[in-house]
């Protein structure tokens, strides 16, 4: 630990190692079970082009979302099945305690107040060396991003022409099918977790660069998370499909994913524990009149940090 003294105390990657602790028993023995071929399928399906898909995940299972045919961007988002207006796989509690790309090993966190691993990544096949010969050292393809999935007037303002199919379209297609038009209408789309899209966090002011996914990936290529609570999943497959030549509407490829669904071979994985906070909801929080307990103090003019 760095000298708080000296203003280099690093609250979020002190808190990181202990916070995602509890959780790393369940993501090692999920990832035994899968090398060890000692997962069984429950359920397989094909996800295609231009519509949203929606299914649902039990706890202690384990998706797997496989490339078949040609590299595919996913966008994906969960929704706690108990109460899906309220609970979901979250980007920022997920960066805070992970990264803003992610790894084997890392944890999809849900929203506050709740903060307790819902997903796990624990299987990734991608060549991350060839990846980084391609595009450089900051290259990834797990990633989330403010928002995150492309939109509709961002896909007309590119390519002229209104009602494209887009991934936030996709998403509430798909939240509708597997939980209904009511959930759809009431839950504001989360932000997105994306896979099988090349990018690198390398400009700056910092944002991406997108890359082409011609010989990135390979067939069977695929990705697997150990499911933490019974969740409703969302899927769209991106337009922006391979990534390749995004010219012109007419030149975007999109292509089908496989989808499949395991648990362990004597029934559900273990999972990680839910750390059970006891801050109120938002809910709460109004009906209790905003009343929070305040931390720290406020500064004057003997503070070390005020202005002289």
């Amino acid at each position: 630990m760095k000298d708080m003294n000296e203003g280099q105390y690093d609250l979020v990657a002190e808190k990181k190692k202990e916070f995602n602790k509890p959780s790393e028993a369940a993501y090692l023995n999920a990832r035994k079970a899968s090398d060890m071929g000692n997962l069984k399928l429950v359920k397989e399906f094909i996800m295609e082009p231009y519509i949203g898909h929606g299914f649902e995940l039990e706890k202690g299972q384990v998706v797997h979302y496989e490339l078949i045919d040609g590299p595919q961007i996913l966008d994906t988002v969960y929704l706690v099945k108990s109460r899906p207006s309220e609970e979901w796989a979250d980007t920022y509690p997920t960066s805070q305690y992970g990264a803003l790309t992610y790894r084997e090993g890392m944890h999809f966190y849900s929203n506050h107040p709740y903060m307790r691993p819902l997903l796990t990544l624990i299987k990734d096949t991608v060549d991350y060396e060839n990846l980084k010969a391609k595009y450089g050292d900051l290259a990834e393809h797990n990633f989330v991003y403010p928002g995150g999935r492309c939109q509709v007037a961002m896909h007309e303002q590119a390519y002229g022409e209104p009602n494209l199919y887009n991934c936030d379209w996709g998403l509430l297609e798909g939240i509708a099918k597997v939980a209904g038009v009511e959930v759809a209408r009431q839950t504001k789309i989360p932000n997105t977790f994306m896979h099988f899209q090349p990018l690198a966090y390398d400009k700056q002011p910092t944002n991406y660069s997108l890359f082409s996914a011609k010989d990135v990936f390979k067939r069977g290529d695929h990705v697997q998370l150990l499911v933490h609570d019974d969740l409703y999943v969302s899927v769209s497959l991106c337009p922006l499909g391979d990534q390749h030549d995004m010219s012109s509407k007419e030149t975007l490829t999109t292509f089908p994913v496989k989808v499949k669904i395991f648990e362990g071979a004597d029934g559900p994985l273990e999972t990680a524990p839910d750390p059970q906070f006891k801050s109120m909801t938002q809910g709460e929080f109004i009906k209790n009149g905003f009343k929070s307990t305040p931390s720290g103090r406020v500064g004057d003019k003997n503070s070390e940090t005020a202005f002289k």
